[in-house]
């Protein structure tokens, strides 16, 4: 079993937002798929089945994600994870594949590598940075990206968006068929 975890904070006042963009691509893929999500309180989750996959959205803040990761590992100890989450360093339409990094200033992965007690987990990192010259001070003190990401993209960004959410649905898709590393030199190059 694989299970893909997608990183965002709950309620309907955050589903914009930039931080929710993993929730986002899991949303997409359910929609596209007729998927239904079912709350599971075991995993503090909501998840559903993608084939061998099973897609997973904490129930908790981004900042505590690694109750959830810990929760499913005690019960599919076995199971290979991968975390799709927002990546401020990459531009809005992209996407990066890793593995075994660190958590990168992102609190959802401290969360889950201070949970898991490792960091040995793939990763699908879903840009968020802007790309359009009027945004870039927006990350910049005195708030900086802290508020940025918990901000709603801006409509001209609304296209790179959906490309970035497309690409990393079609990752998630070759979990199945490739190698970690297949995926990595097919979506870092």
């Amino acid at each position: 079993m694989h299970i893909v975890i997608g990183l965002g904070n709950p309620g309907s006042a955050h589903e914009r937002d930039r931080h929710n963009i993993g929730f986002q691509v899991l949303d997409t893929l359910a929609v596209r798929e007729g998927l239904s999500w079912e709350h599971k309180k075991i995993f503090h989750a909501d998840s559903t089945q993608f084939g061998e996959l099973m897609l997973v959205k904490p129930d908790t803040f981004v900042n505590e994600s690694g109750i959830t990761a810990a929760a499913l590992a005690k019960q599919y100890p076995d199971a290979s994870v991968t975390v799709v989450y927002d990546e401020i360093n990459i531009s809005v339409g992209q996407i990066k594949c890793s593995i075994g990094r660190g958590d990168g200033g992102h609190n959802g992965l401290t969360s889950i590598i201070a949970h898991l007690g490792h960091r040995d987990f793939f990763r699908i990192r879903v840009g968020i940075r802007p790309v359009h010259d009027e945004l870039l001070p927006k990350i910049a003190p005195p708030h900086g990206f802290e508020t940025f990401v918990l901000a709603p993209f801006a409509p001209q960004e609304e296209a790179l968006k959906e490309q970035g959410i497309a690409r990393a649905i079609e990752a998630i898709e070759s979990l199945e068929k490739h190698s970690l590393s297949e995926l990595m030199n097919t979506y870092n190059s």
